[in-house]
């Protein structure tokens, strides 16, 4: 019996009284303390930025506090949000370096994309306002995706067509490095889930499976926890 210790990457968000504040994704964090086995703990930007350097890509990591931190953690989750950061780029090459499993949702997927990208300075996010509507209640399904049977999610869910969320507006339209497979594409064609090859566990998904726990999102979550011990 092991005790895993996950680390969530903290977005940055405006208040309403326009103050920067720190926040960890509530719905992931619900998810994950369900599991007994689970400790969290937020990682946080680890110098002092405020919310627009963060977004603006000026952000600069403290490579000794961070690693400090990754060091004592089991896996990772970065989670959707507007912007991710500098840090999330360190935490993925750490993660595929150290083959710590990392699980990234929405703009976790992004980012995990854009820092594998073929070609690292001429990528782009598309937004594509015309194709399916891939803005919707979190809570409800959208689209169907389809699975590469030759895939670890595949062999994760057991199906090749499963019915998911979306709350995204941009999409991953570059070629991507070729460590990273594409193991999932919507109805209209956008690349909705990638995975690191070799790598135990680390893998992107465009949707939010910890909105809707369903079969599919269970056996998810379950094989990244297994795979953290």
């Amino acid at each position: 019996y092991k005790m895993v210790l996950i680390g969530i990457v903290s977005r940055m968000y405006k208040n309403l009284d326009g103050q920067d504040i720190s926040q960890v994704h509530e719905q992931i964090r619900r998810v994950l303390t369900r599991y007994d086995d689970v400790c969290l703990v937020s990682i946080l930007p680890t110098e002092d930025y405020n919310y627009n350097e963060i977004n603006q890509g000026v952000d600069k990591v403290n490579e000794n506090k961070l690693s400090y931190i990754l060091d004592k953690c089991d896996g990772f989750v970065l989670p959707g949000g507007s912007y991710y950061h500098n840090f999330d780029e360190y935490i993925i090459k750490y993660a595929v370096d150290n083959n710590k499993p990392l699980l990234g949702i929405c703009l976790g997927f992004q980012a995990l994309c854009s820092c594998l990208a073929k070609n690292r300075y001429k990528f782009a996010m598309e937004n594509r306002v015309n194709y399916i509507n891939h803005y919707k209640n979190p809570f409800e399904y959208a689209h169907n995706v389809y699975i590469d049977k030759d895939s670890l999610l595949y062999r994760i869910v057991g199906t090749d067509v499963m019915l998911v969320n979306s709350v995204h507006h941009d999409i991953v339209d570059f070629e991507l490095n070729e460590m990273l497979k594409i193991n999932a594409i919507s109805d209209d064609d956008i690349v909705e889930g990638v995975e690191v090859k070799d790598k135990k566990f680390i893998m992107g998904l465009q949707w939010h499976p910890e909105y809707i726990m369903d079969d599919n999102s269970c056996k998810i979550f379950n094989y990244f926890i297994k795979m953290c011990k």
